[in-house]
């Protein structure tokens, strides 16, 4: 968002995937289902199969079908896709393309560490039991294979997670090829029967229609930002900036709650807050936080504030605006000065793109002018930001051992603000002064636009299915308020 002293503009956003939280040592519960039903088999050794989760009826699948290091893992509807598909060697590898393996990031022990995948090199983090159980466990880390939260829906991150019985840790695999598996104790159950959902790819056409408008679901807010959908038990938290006050002319923010279908409530007051992003394991937010020109991490069951970034080079940011968390936990964000206010510029003029990795700020870039919204793509190879004092947005390419590369255009829009993306890799962009979201293919092709309210700000997926596009909008003056459209796709929850 682009919000002032005079009046509440403002920029955020982030995107792409959202990966275990290693750098903040997230270690919150994930909250465990009912006991599992009878299990169909389990994938044996040299037997290549679908992996398909007791819960959700949903396949284990690399997401967008990415093919590089670091790719994440998730839930997704049964295709038959060659990322669906694993061989369980007798060397305990689960593989996927023939050379990619099942991989703890980061030789990574601990509750919330992303599974993702990697080229097979023999370690102890890409080795997993199969269990009678249906449960996978890793070798090194003891714990299980586990959908974030607990959740159910497409698009839903795998981590690890402490074993616990529940039906969201059991896995079967129907159509085995190779060595017969072991009988079934139970009824099999097809990939299919699972809620019927769009497949994830640019050609289903992420839009129901080129031109759409979306409904308001409640007004008279001051200036809504930093939607956020946390899956289990299924809200959305977003921020509400008011205007400036105190001679620093710091404006107050409070994060509120939406569970829909109709209930809103504030829930952390006081939070100075504009962009926010949900951790992979559902149990803390990542907020940039204006009111301490820094990005801090909220617990969701206390609402406990711990600090995630608060300086570079001994120097304070402007006003952190957005962010977005990568597959192995580092988090991106932008830090324009739009609510730095009279506070001093310890910056000296920069307003640049930094990122938090292994605990350390690092400089993405600096010469962009006034950064807001920020997503990664879903194979984490691709960071796109939006450069306000352009009307520009920038993409930079990222390495397989994080290093990023030259900044390009990507395309040009009036007043970019807020971003997320689709599980294809469709970007959903905000802008500020059209009261609109400009709908984009990787490629850059525009594929349509979503008409929403004055000063649109951001937006973010959720609902059960992950294809509602929730959307924040708003001005002092004309009040703000939150909106939603349902999309074909789903995709990333800030």
């Amino acid at each position: 968002m682009t919000s002032s002293n005079n009046g509440h503009r403002r920029q955020r956003r982030t995107a792409a995937g959202i990966g275990a939280l290693a750098a903040l040592a997230v270690l919150a519960g994930v909250v465990l289902a009912t006991r599992a039903p009878a299990l169909a088999a389990t994938i044996g050794p040299g037997q290549t199969a679908p992996i398909v989760g007791v819960q959700s009826g949903r396949c284990l699948d690399v997401s967008g079908a990415g093919t590089a290091n670091g790719a994440a893992t998730q839930l997704w509807d049964c295709t038959g896709g060659t990322n669906q598909r694993w061989t369980y060697t007798a060397d305990r590898q689960l593989t996927v393309y023939g050379s990619k393996c099942l991989d703890a990031y980061g030789h990574g022990t601990t509750n919330g560490t992303a599974v993702v995948i990697w080229d097979c090199n023999g370690q102890t983090n890409q080795q997993w039991s199969v269990n009678a159980d249906g449960t996978v466990t890793g070798v090194q880390s003891g714990l299980c294979l586990t959908p974030r939260s607990a959740g159910t829906a497409g698009g839903t991150r795998v981590v690890l997670w402490t074993c616990g019985g529940g039906a969201e840790q059991q896995w079967r695999s129907p159509g085995t090829s190779g060595p017969s598996s072991s009988p079934s104790n139970g009824p099999s159950v097809s990939p299919s029967a699972s809620a019927p959902a769009p497949a994830c790819s640019s050609s289903a056409g992420p839009l129901p229609a080129p031109s759409m408008s979306a409904t308001l679901l409640r007004g008279g807010f001051a200036f809504t930002e930093g939607p956020t959908w946390v899956a289990n038990p299924g809200y959305l938290l977003f921020s509400d900036l008011q205007s400036a006050t105190g001679s620093e002319g710091v404006q107050p923010s409070n994060i509120w709650r939406y569970t829909p279908q109709s209930t809103f409530e504030q829930f952390i007051p006081n939070a100075g807050s504009n962009g926010l992003a949900v951790t992979a394991d559902g149990t803390r937010i990542i907020a940039a936080t204006h009111d301490q020109r820094s990005v801090s991490a909220y617990s969701l069951a206390d609402h406990a504030r711990t600090s995630v970034a608060s300086q570079y080079n001994g120097k304070l940011f402007n006003s952190p605006n957005d962010l977005t968390i990568a597959a192995d936990g580092t988090v991106y964000f932008t830090d324009p000065n739009y609510q730095r206010g009279n506070r001093p510029d310890a910056m000296s003029g920069m307003t640049g793109v930094f990122r938090v990795r292994n605990g350390q700020v690092e400089l993405v870039d600096g010469g962009l002018r006034q950064p807001n919204g920020i997503a990664l793509s879903p194979d984490g190879r691709t960071l796109y930001v939006a450069a306000m004092g352009t009307n520009q947005i920038v993409k930079y390419p990222i390495g397989a051992d994080g290093t990023i590369g030259a900044r390009s255009v990507f395309t040009s829009i009036n007043g970019p603000d807020g971003v997320t993306i689709d599980c294809a890799g469709n970007l959903y962009w905000a802008s500020n002064p059209e009261g609109t979201v400009h709908v984009y293919a990787p490629s850059g092709a525009q594929l349509g636009v979503i008409t929403v309210g004055r000063a649109t700000t951001n937006a973010a997926f959720g609902g059960a299915d992950g294809r509602t596009l929730f959307i924040t909008s708003g001005t002092p003056s004309s009040g703000a308020g939150l909106y939603s459209v349902r999309l074909n796709l789903p995709g990333n929850p800030y």
